[in-house]
């Protein structure tokens, strides 16, 4: 049985594995994604920061679908005599599959996919691996889990380099793909109560108004100083953050925990964040010249 991997990964237990385990489980969490789009679509490559975004959103999406229709509990609630939780900050919902693992795998193999490169393929395969085990080692998903969510994200990070590089050069036909994605998990919204369908699927829609947004009216340029640069990443992690947050503070005086409308409302906190990111802030760096 798979709760046995994950029993004698956490009589492992210590200080430095607790910290370290963490620290990976992190990685896999929305502020480092913040921080890296920001780094990459608007300091070294436009192209890939949107073909990472959309794709990001995508296996989003389809990770919290996929949760909702399985239904499967976490290894802590299956077990709880056996197996504790030591990250219930992220251990909201089910279990399969691991919208950790599947985002971070989807996002590293998105980037390796895209540069060709192959040691960011080894690198993608052993974060990924680390990755799968600290979500057992925390407590919170089983071994197939984690394994079906590596390959759900390695498989649809490949599918969309496909379908980005085939369409890439036609740009309406490639954001009538975009609507088509949007318009195709739609009707899901009426049958998923989870507010991380709705988040995730907010940031798709986000992502594909902010980027065309962009591209139709702004269309920023990467050749600036490198102090320029730095302002822009600094700049928006501050921006993102404070919409993140500000937000979920100011909705939830209007909504309680589990409502359909503190759902909706989660789709519009991360359509804000996604759009404002990838459409609105850009147009300061032609505003302000940085």
């Amino acid at each position: 049985m798979t709760i046995d991997v994950v029993v004698f990964l956490q009589e492992m237990r210590n200080g430095f594995f607790d910290f370290f385990f963490s620290f990976i489980s992190f990685l896999g969490e929305e502020y480092v994604y913040i921080f890296l789009f920001g780094v990459i679509y608007y300091t070294y490559d436009k192209k890939m920061g949107e073909f990472m975004a959309i794709t990001l959103g995508l296996t989003a999406s389809v990770n919290t679908i996929i949760k909702n229709i399985v239904g499967a509990p976490r290894p802590f609630e299956k077990y709880p005599d056996l197996v504790e939780n030591l990250r219930p900050d992220t251990a909201g919902g089910m279990s399969f599959p691991s919208g950790h693992t599947q985002n971070f795998s989807t996002f590293l193999f998105s980037g390796s996919f895209f540069t060709k490169k192959k040691v960011f393929f080894y690198i993608s395969i052993g974060l990924v691996i680390l990755m799968m085990l600290s979500r057992m080692y925390l407590g919170v998903h089983f071994l197939e889990d984690v394994f079906v969510a590596a390959l759900l994200g390695f498989g649809i990070a490949y599918g969309m380099y496909k379908v980005f590089n085939k369409f890439y050069v036609d740009s309406a036909a490639l954001h009538r793909l975009y609507f088509l994605i949007i318009i195709v998990i739609f009707p899901f919204t009426f049958h998923i109560n989870g507010a991380d369908f709705f988040k995730s699927y907010g940031l798709l829609i986000g992502f594909v108004i902010g980027i065309i947004f962009e591209k139709k009216y702004i269309n920023f340029t990467l050749d600036v100083k490198v102090i320029h640069k730095v302002l822009r990443v600094v700049f928006g992690l501050i921006i993102m953050i404070g919409i993140q947050q500000g937000f979920k503070i100011l909705f939830g005086m209007f909504a309680d925990e589990g409502t359909d409308l503190l759902n909706v409302l989660h789709m519009i906190r991360y359509f804000l964040i996604a759009f404002t990111g990838f459409g609105l802030y850009p147009y300061l760096f032609t505003k302000f010249k940085f």
